[in-house]
């Protein structure tokens, strides 16, 4: 029996912890804090952080939260984490207060693993290394542009309940650098107590509401508690869906552009959209990472904070002067500076012998797990963040595939090394206004490319998918009728006729199944709806709970959703059969593709992460 020595407890480590024992290997976590659940057990989930990812979309495939559908506290999602962590038995398997000092490999191929307690220190060897530390370890150091500042400096991971007091009672005076999601809710908190917050971003940032409306966030997450909110109504439903993903980055983009134009969002946010993604006009979001929180903007927009967005800051003292566009400057004074600027990757206590070339960025390691020469023994956890969707159920699809390969029933891709280099390179220029997150991924393709390997990747049914090919039938027919000078085998009438009978026979057939699949969030459960260690039960529940006449708002967002995305999947699924195959030529032929045409016109769901393309994903909803 192999062991496995899985550093860290976060919800990355319990997963894997899980998956390991269940696979029948000898599996335990060190964990060097005092309790399991890793930031959301920490000080650093931070006073009102709620999750940007749904509860059903944070939780593990065969674990379904039993609650209603809504944004989790960090409480909440711990406490969630420690009925998952009893159901499984995971606690007796977690040695605490435990750190790894020292892990290195030996020339066998075992590794041998020093670790630090309060009263003792000690060795121990394992066939396989699981990192499951996270990227959220180290703050990055202060900007060079702090080097004068003589106020207080801290990072996100220190803000708590008693600064919030003191800026309170004393209206300090504070600067929030940076514009992600931590940024987002500690601006409107400090903004709602104090007259004097600020915020500064090197640039604007692409946001994204949690609810796709421009109402108050935070009262919506509030309200959702204690009734439900339509499924199609959560930013992931649009973004995660089997519709969504079965786009082109360009169809799928052009549609944000578009809704960004519109009254349907906060206007504050589609300005911001429109100016973070202006070099990238035809893709929008998915040339960058998205910021899912807008409370920022809507602090923002109600003049409670004030925004400085410009690369030039200076700071003399408390003073700190931002040098807008066309030559403007502005001078503030702060006593507080909160650094929401994120964290840096290491582990000075992995050794790696000097002839494997070993690096931290995560985009050298296959599916940002498997580092090159390493990939049957060390492995990373927690380093894929999807552009929409939970960083802890990636980890499960992963540790599902370690499991696998632990127990040679799966292998690694014997050229995992060079596919992970081509796919650095595609990751870096498709997300090329965000180069400096490695870590960044597309959920859908992540999710999709790893459940292959495994072989749990759904499927709806025989009947579904007779009637999706049916409708499509139907448009290719129509587009016979009305584009061909040649007589048609059918009339015009005819094939409206099959098209719209065809499309309500499809979305009702199975209490609405294919309807659920097009527009509601991918979710984990979806990944145990066949294949190896298959759920059935807790697949069919969790779909049961979310019926399209109960769940599904009619909004002017849903329309216009509708309204360009049924012409746009149309339109990929008579391109994609042209691109199939000039795909398939090319690659027999050894011939090199312009990026637009071999992935960038490709359903999202086959551009990144070596996520197969086959000839029967032609005929699938």
């Amino acid at each position: 029996m192999k062991r496995v020595i899985i550093i860290g407890a976060g919800p990355c480590g319990l997963v894997a912890l899980k998956e390991m024992r269940q696979a029948g290997l000898d599996a335990m976590i060190f964990e060097k804090s005092s309790s399991f659940g890793g930031v959301f057990a920490s000080a650093s989930a931070y006073p009102n952080l709620h999750l940007t990812i749904s509860n059903w979309a944070m939780a593990f495939s065969d674990f379904p939260d039993p609650t209603r559908l809504h944004y989790p506290s960090a409480n909440e999602y711990l406490y969630y984490l420690q009925s998952y962590a009893k159901h499984f038995d995971l606690e007796s398997h977690i040695n605490y207060n435990s750190e790894v000092i020292y892990s290195s490999l030996n020339q066998p191929g075992t590794w041998s693993i020093q670790v630090r307690q309060p009263a003792r220190s000690f060795e121990v060897t394992a066939d396989a290394l699981i990192i499951a530390t996270g990227a959220s370890q180290y703050p990055k150091p202060v900007p060079a542009e702090f080097a004068n500042f003589t106020g207080r400096i801290l990072h996100s991971s220190e803000y708590n309940e008693e600064l919030k007091r003191e800026v309170a009672e004393r209206k300090s005076r504070v600067l929030v650098v940076g514009g992600g999601e931590s940024a987002a809710d500690i601006s409107a908190d400090l903004g709602a107590i104090s007259p004097n917050v600020s915020v500064w971003m090197r640039r604007p940032n692409c946001i994204g509401p949690r609810y796709l409306n421009k109402d108050n966030e935070n009262a919506q997450i509030i309200a959702n508690k204690a009734q439900d909110f339509p499924a199609n109504g959560f930013l992931e439903a649009v973004t995660t869906s089997r519709l969504s993903s079965g786009l082109n980055v360009f169809a799928y983009g052009l549609f944000r552009r578009i809704l960004w134009h519109t009254p349907v969002l906060n206007r504050t946010l589609s300005r911001l959209c429109l100016e973070s993604t202006a070099k990238a006009p035809f893709r929008n979001d998915q040339a960058t990472y998205v910021t899912k929180n807008q409370r920022m903007c809507e602090a923002w927009h109600d003049g409670e904070i004030e925004v400085f967005t410009t690369p030039y800051l200076t700071t003399n003292h408390r003073t700190c002067e931002f040098s807008m566009a066309e030559g403007r400057k502005k001078q503030r004074e702060f006593d507080i500076v909160i650094l929401c600027t994120g964290f840096s990757i290491d582990f000075p206590w992995l050794k790696i012998p000097q002839q494997i070339r070993f690096s931290l960025n995560p985009r050298s390691w296959y599916l940002h797990c498997f580092p090159k020469d390493l990939g049957s023994q060390l492995f990373f956890l927690g380093f894929a963040r999807p552009h929409q969707g939970g960083i802890p159920v990636l980890a499960e699809m992963l540790s599902r595939y370690i499991a696998l390969i632990l127990r040679g029933e799966r292998s690694l891709p014997f050229d995992y090394s060079q596919r992970a280099h081509r796919d650095a390179e595609l990751e870096q220029a498709y997300y090329f206004l965000s180069p400096n997150l490695p870590t960044l991924v597309d959920y859908n393709a992540f999710m999709e490319s790893v459940a292959r390997r495994i072989g749990c990747e759904p499927r709806l049914p025989i009947p579904c998918i007779l009637a999706f090919n049916s409708h499509m039938l139907s448009v290719g027919l129509l587009a016979w009728t009305c584009l061909s000078s040649c007589s048609s085998p059918i009339s015009t009438l005819s094939a409206l006729t099959l098209w719209s009978c065809s499309m309500v026979f499809a979305l009702v057939l199975r209490d609405g199944l294919l309807f659920k699949w097009w527009f509601y969030p991918s979710w984990a459960v979806w990944y145990r709806q066949r294949g190896m260690k298959a759920d059935q039960a807790s697949f069919h529940n969790v779909l049961r709970r979310v019926e399209p006449c109960k769940s599904t708002a009619i909004t002017q967002g849903f329309i216009l959703h509708i309204l360009w995305s049924f012409p746009m999947l149309y339109i990929q699924w008579l391109l994609s059969a042209v691109l199939f195959v000039t795909n398939v030529t090319s690659r027999a032929l050894h011939i090199p593709m312009v990026a637009e045409w071999g992935y960038s016109l490709r359903p999202r769901l086959f551009v990144l992460h070596d996520c197969p393309w086959t000839l029967s994903d032609l005929f699938l909803p």
